[in-house]
C-alpha cells in the first residue's frame, strides 16, 4: 500500500517560506496556516491507509485490477459516488484541500505584497493540482465513452488508476504540459467573435504551440466533434449559444459580430466569467470551472441525443496523445513542451 504525502519536497521548501513570513503577521494568520497545514497531513495519511487499487488484491471471490476498474467505470460511469473506489473519492478530497490551502497562502501573499515570487510559484503548484483534476475528469470521460478502443480505454483507465492510487501526476513531465501549454495560450487570447468562423482565435492560439498540436488538428478522427468542441473552447460559448448566434447573424444579415453584443443577444451578463477577470489572468480554477461547464454540456447532450461536441476539446487531446506510442510519445514531449513548461511558470 503506497503512503500518500502530504507536499512535495518543492512544496515543503515553499511553505516553509510562507511560514516564515506569516509568522510576522500576527497569530490569527499563521496559527490558521499550521492548522490547515496539520489537517492536510492527517487527511493524506487517512488516504493512505484506503486499500490499493494497483495491487490486484481480492475481495472476497473477486479480484481488484485495472482491467476491473475500467469494466465497472464503462458500465456504471463515475457519476455515483457510492461506486467509486474510498482511494478515489478520499483523494480526490485531499487534492481539493490542499488547493484551497495554497490559493490562502496566495492570497495572503499577495495581501501583503511581501514576495511576489514566492507567490507565483505557490500559485503553479495550485495550477498543477487543478490540471490534474481535469486529466481526471478527463480520463474518466474516455472510460466511458461508448465509442473509444478498448486500447484507449485501458490506456485511460491506467493513467486513471495511477492518478488515484498516488494523487501524484507521474505525466507532469508528458500529458500535462501540452494541456498546461494549451491552457497558457487561451488565457492570453481574448476571443473577439467576430464571423464565428474561430479562424483568428485558432490561430492566435496555436501559432505558440509545438508541432503536435497541429498534428492533432489535423487528425481525421472524429474531425466534427473536434471542430465544434475547439470553437466552444476558443470562443467561450457552449455549441447551443454559438448555434443561436450564428442563426442571429444569418437571420439579420450580420457579417460579425462583438462580444458585447453577443452578451446583449445572449442575455449573459458575463460569458463563462471572462471579460479580462479572473480567467485570462490564468486563474487555474476558473479554468477548471470553464472545462467542468463544457465536460458537462456534453455528458447532457450525450445523454439526450442533443447536436453538439459530445466531447471536451482536452478530452479529444488526451484521447490523440494515448494513442501515441510511449516510446515516441516522451521524446516528443519533452523536445516540444519544455520551453513552454517554463514559461507557463513564469
Amino acid at each position: 500500500m503506497h503512503k500518500i504525502t502530504a507536499f512535495t519536497q518543492e512544496e515543503t521548501l515553499l511553505i516553509d517560506k510562507s511560514a516564515e513570513i506569516f509568522k510576522e503577521q500576527g497569530k490569527d494568520i499563521y496559527s490558521n496556516f499550521i492548522r490547515q497545514k496539520k489537517d492536510l497531513a492527517i487527511l493524506a495519511e487517512l488516504v493512505s491507509r484506503t486499500p490499493s487499487l494497483r495491487s490486484g488484491e481480492r475481495h472476497g471471490m473477486s479480484k481488484r485490477d485495472i482491467n476491473t476498474m475500467a469494466e465497472t467505470l464503462s458500465l456504471t460511469g463515475t457519476a455515483n459516488p457510492l461506486l467509486l473506489p474510498t482511494r478515489a473519492t478520499m483523494g480526490r478530497c485531499f487534492i481539493l484541500t490542499k488547493i484551497n490551502f495554497f490559493s490562502f497562502i496566495t492570497k495572503i501573499l499577495i495581501t501583503i505584497e511581501t514576495n511576489t515570487l514566492l507567490a507565483r510559484e505557490i500559485q503553479f503548484c495550485c495550477n498543477k493540482l487543478v490540471f490534474s483534476l481535469m486529466a481526471e475528469k478527463a480520463y474518466e470521460a474516455i472510460i466511458e465513452n461508448e465509442i473509444a478502443s478498448g486500447s484507449i480505454i485501458k490506456a485511460a483507465a491506467d493513467e486513471l488508476s495511477f492518478l488515484w492510487e498516488y494523487r501524484m501526476d507521474r505525466n507532469l513531465d508528458s500529458f500535462s504540459p501540452p494541456l498546461m501549454a494549451l491552457w497558457k495560450e487561451r488565457c492570453d487570447a481574448v476571443p473577439v467573435l467576430g464571423t464565428l468562423q474561430g479562424t483568428m482565435e485558432v490561430l492566435r492560439i496555436s501559432i505558440n504551440l509545438p508541432d503536435i498540436w497541429g498534428d492533432f488538428l489535423a487528425s481525421t478522427s472524429n474531425r466534427n466533434c473536434m471542430e465544434q468542441a475547439l470553437e466552444e473552447f476558443v470562443f467561450g460559448l457552449s455549441f447551443e449559444e454559438i448555434t443561436h448566434l450564428r442563426r442571429i447573424m444569418e437571420s439579420f444579415g450580420i457579417s460579425a459580430i462583438d462580444r458585447e453584443k453577443a452578451v446583449e443577444i445572449l442575455k449573459k451578463e458575463k460569458l463563462y466569467k471572462e471579460k479580462q477577470g479572473i480567467f485570462l489572468r490564468g486563474d487555474a480554477r476558473a479554468i477548471y470551472s470553464f472545462f467542468h461547464i463544457r465536460n458537462e454540456n456534453a455528458v447532457k447532450r450525450k445523454l439526450k441525443g442533443s447536436p453538439g461536441p459530445r466531447q471536451t476539446i482536452e478530452e479529444l487531446f488526451l484521447i490523440y496523445l494515448l494513442e501515441i506510442k510511449k516510446e515516441d510519445f516522451k521524446s516528443v514531449i519533452k523536445k516540444s513542451f519544455t520551453k513552454l513548461f517554463k514559461v507557463f511558470k513564469k
